[in-house]
């Protein structure tokens, strides 16, 4: 009995350390003084543990890109470990790109973490499904309208505050959707592009409160990023549980 006790509080610590460890999905807007009107708008899509540099090309299938309800078109970049696009700006309102690295199965089992699930893999200990969601907010020509606007991703940060008039020492608040209804993740993370190069470590970590909501002190300018995660339930015996990511960007004047 005991030996099955310990074996079992093995498995769950390799599970909850590469599930800790994995890579989040950011959208990285090309960083200018202003955003106008016309401009066409480079970004990249990364794979990392360190902000905002990526470490992983994701598979050409598993990504996909929107703006203004339209699909971007996106191009590897195999240097960089990343998938770019670019847009051209609409200035009526605040610019929302969003992005999807679509939902994977991968399984834990004896000789290690592996793609796929008991259907085609041997030794499986446990499988999970892992989703992620990346979005990027920016002001054009000032305009910030609709800064609060969803997209529909199924894991969705949204501000409650207006990210694109905040300033250095202030607090702003945003909302965690799953399924379009309010959830509250175990702990909301931030960070600033160029706050460090260690991996997994954020500029600021805080527990949301009622619906979801969390409040962020903004402590430096710069690209800021948010992060979330939930855990929904599996699908019968595809896979236990699903993990689902999201990120948010967007710049601080200084």
């Amino acid at each position: 009995m005991k030996k099955s006790v310990i074996l079992m509080c093995l498995v769950l610590l390799l599970a909850t350390t590469s599930f800790a460890y994995a890579h989040e999905f950011i959208l990285v807007p090309q960083q200018w003084q202003s955003y106008h009107e016309g401009q066409k708008l480079p970004f990249s899509l990364a794979s990392s543990h360190s902000f905002m540099r990526s470490e992983e090309l994701e598979a050409a299938e598993s990504v996909a890109a929107s703006y203004d309800g339209s699909d971007v078109t996106l191009y590897p970049n195999k240097p960089y470990f990343t998938w770019d696009g670019s847009v051209t700006l609409k200035s009526d309102e605040a610019a929302v790109i969003s992005a999807h690295r679509k939902g994977e199965v991968w399984s834990k089992t004896t000789t290690g973490w592996k793609k796929g699930d008991k259907s085609t893999l041997q030794g499986v200990i446990l499988t999970r499904k892992y989703e992620k969601f990346a979005k990027s907010i920016l002001p054009v020509d000032g305009n910030t309208a609709k800064f609060d606007r969803t997209v529909g991703h199924l894991l969705e940060i949204v501000p409650v505050d207006n990210p694109l008039t905040a300033c250095v020492g202030d607090d702003i608040r945003v909302k965690v959707l799953f399924d379009g209804k309010p959830v509250a993740p175990e702990n909301v993370f931030a960070t600033y592009k160029g706050f460090t190069d260690t991996e997994n470590t954020y500029a600021y970590t805080t527990e949301p409160y009622g619906d979801g909501i969390a409040k962020i002190h903004i402590s430096n300018s710069g690209l800021w990023m948010v992060r979330v995660q939930h855990v929904a339930e599996g699908n019968g015996d595809k896979y236990e549980s699903h993990i689902i990511r999201a990120t948010l960007t967007f710049p601080i004047a200084k």
